[in-house]
């Protein structure tokens, strides 16, 4: 049997936005408009991974996240790559973004 293998993309997510329950959480648990956010590795679309959240300020909007201001941002990217690394994902492709990472793993 030959062996094949699964692609891996890091995304930047919205705490709030995966359900409604986690939204209204994170609205009460937020301090000046703040919203939570983490990266997740995804395969076929399905979350596998999911790092450690940090804040960034509501005020934001579509602007991606920067460690000046949206503090343990970079932490938690390192966090997602050593759990990819120890799972055996490889880094196939970066993008323009920290996060825009793309991740193969050889499967039997």
């Amino acid at each position: 049997m030959n062996p094949s293998s699964e692609t891996l993309t890091v995304a930047l997510e919205d705490i709030g936005g995966s359900s409604w329950w986690a939204g209204i959480l994170t609205v009460l648990s937020s301090q000046y408009g703040s919203t939570q956010r983490r990266f997740v590795g995804q395969v076929d679309g399905e979350t596998r991974y999911k790092s450690s959240a940090f804040p960034v300020p509501g005020s934001v909007g579509p602007v991606p996240p920067r460690e000046e201001w949206a503090p343990g941002m970079t932490a938690a990217l390192a966090e997602l790559k050593r759990n990819l690394a120890n799972d055996g994902w490889k880094e196939s492709s970066h993008g323009t973004e920290p996060w825009s990472l793309t991740y193969e793993r050889s499967t039997p």
